[in-house]
């Protein structure tokens, strides 16, 4: 019988990422409330097999609640892309973002978020020429 977690799709994929201290605290309280999740997992089921909720699950109930609040849908895996896209036109390193988000190398990264790169490099461009109209002004 399996038991556990199958491999991962490649070493970048097994992680460890910095989260705030108030997300920090909810997952505490959450681990706190369900003393038989050992494995102190976020989607973690005890009815389930494998002790996870299902990717489909996750996302029936995510819908459900956006729903509840009237807010448009959005699948996990859309959440993730919306992190990446956020932390990328904060300016946050391409090379931080492709490691937190486990890609295989940057490549990765560019090819999916390529018209993000794109916005940003134009206000670079931007920045760049008003940068130099006011260095010109003071000389």
């Amino acid at each position: 019988m399996h038991k556990g977690f199958g491999p991962t799709k490649n070493i970048q994929s097994e992680r460890v990422i910095l989260i705030d201290s108030k997300t920090m605290q909810t997952f505490k309280k959450l681990f706190q409330t369900t003393p038989t999740n050992i494995h102190q997992l976020v989607f973690y089921s005890p009815k389930s097999k494998y002790k996870v909720i299902s990717n489909g699950n996750a996302n029936k109930l995510l819908r459900k609640i956006l729903s509840d609040f009237g807010i448009n849908p959005i699948s996990f895996h859309g959440l993730r892309h919306t992190h990446a896209s956020i932390l990328l036109y904060k300016k946050i390193s391409i090379y931080y973002v492709s490691e937190r988000l486990g890609h295989k190398d940057i490549e990765t990264t560019l090819k999916y978020y390529a018209h993000i790169i794109r916005e940003l490099r134009e206000a670079d461009e931007q920045g760049t020429a008003q940068t130099f109209e006011e260095m010109r002004r003071y000389s």
